[in-house]
């Protein structure tokens, strides 16, 4: 989100300063969570309450009227933006207490996102066509987080609220996630677009039903492995080190790319200047093929994996979307410096 270094040292310093842990001993139901955890949590966020969040908002449910939610915010507004449903410490954040969250998000057509915590871990979500995205879109621990979450949290510091920004970031977020489904479900089942394509790639003309059908049956686990391993093979010419690109490192790649093309911070044409290149002991993103432009290094060993920013390394427990996303401001980041 490009935040300055200054207004998340601030936020960092505000969050360290919050006696938490003492807040904690104190909150032994839902009621002392939202006023000692809660509160003091939204008020580091610059939100004031009374003026920008009220508690017990009355949301009227289809055949529920009069139905309270736990806190609104509505930055001194009539109708709220931000719903938070509220639980207490230490209770652990389920599916039915989504479900609360989200029909309270449903029938109140001003709130666009939903928030979900127990005060300590703080579930955001974003509103689509019919209710909330069913997963996160960001996730704060009070008590563990890094330099990344941090800036993603900046993002609802009140002097820094932009919903489109936010919506932006949400989207990216679930469209990453939702590719890898999304391509299983095309290539296990695939569609006639798909078939015709193929078939005039192999010089044909017309696609009847029986041709259809074979090259349907044609698209199987088998041939899909194969293909990989070509595409491997092709990979590893291009780099010209001869080293073996394993399907986790083109799985970052892709994933980094991909993200790149979802934000309104790069041209096409600086997309096209982000390449790779895999040495023996890590899996380099560069910029214009220069190992001095290395936007991050993937560095994937037995036991553990990481990923390198401008020499700050984070563990990451796999290489799947969202825990490359964890570390998306800083990818973005040092690609812009690299590209400019």
């Amino acid at each position: 989100m490009g935040k300055s270094a200054q207004l998340l040292r601030s936020l960092r310093k505000s969050i360290e300063n919050f006696d938490y842990k003492s807040a904690i001993k104190k909150s032994g139901d839902e009621t002392n969570t939202r006023y000692l955890l809660i509160h003091p949590f939204l008020e580091l966020l610059g939100y004031k309450k009374m003026v920008d969040f009220d508690h017990e908002y009355v949301a009227d449910i289809k055949g529920k009227r009069g139905t309270k939610v736990d806190i609104a915010i509505t930055f001194g507004k009539k109708k709220p933006l931000i719903l938070i449903e509220c639980k207490k410490v230490g209770q652990k954040l389920n599916d039915n207490h989504f479900k609360q969250l989200n029909e309270y998000i449903v029938y109140t057509p001003s709130a666009m996102i939903g928030i979900l915590t127990n005060g300590l871990i703080w579930n955001f979500y974003i509103k689509g066509d019919s209710g909330l995205n069913h997963t996160p879109f960001f996730t704060f621990d009070l008590e563990n987080y890094n330099n990344s979450e941090l800036e993603d949290l900046a993002m609802f510091l009140k002097s820094e609220f932009n919903e489109n920004e936010i919506k932006e970031e949400a989207e990216s977020i679930h469209f990453l996630e939702k590719f890898d489904d999304a391509l299983f479900t095309v290539l296990n089942n695939p569609t006639a677009p798909i078939i015709k394509s193929i078939y005039e790639t192999m010089g044909g003309k017309r696609v009847t039903d029986k041709i259809a059908g074979k090259i349907s049956e044609l698209i199987n686990s088998i041939s899909l492995k194969g293909i990989y391993e070509r595409m491997v093979i092709e990979e590893a010419k291009k780099n010209s080190s001869g080293i073996v690109t394993t399907e986790e490192e083109m799985k970052a790649f892709n994933v980094i790319k991909t993200m790149f093309a979802m934000s309104s911070k790069f041209k096409n044409t600086e997309i096209e200047r982000i390449s790779f290149r895999d040495q023996k002991k890590s899996f380099k993103i560069l910029v214009d093929e220069n190992q001095k432009k290395c936007v991050c290094d993937i560095i994937l060993k037995d036991k553990v994996n990481y990923i390198e920013i401008n020499k700050k390394r984070y563990e990451i427990e796999d290489v799947t979307v969202v825990e490359i996303t964890k570390h998306k401001n800083a990818i973005i980041a040092s690609a812009l410096k690299h590209l400019s």
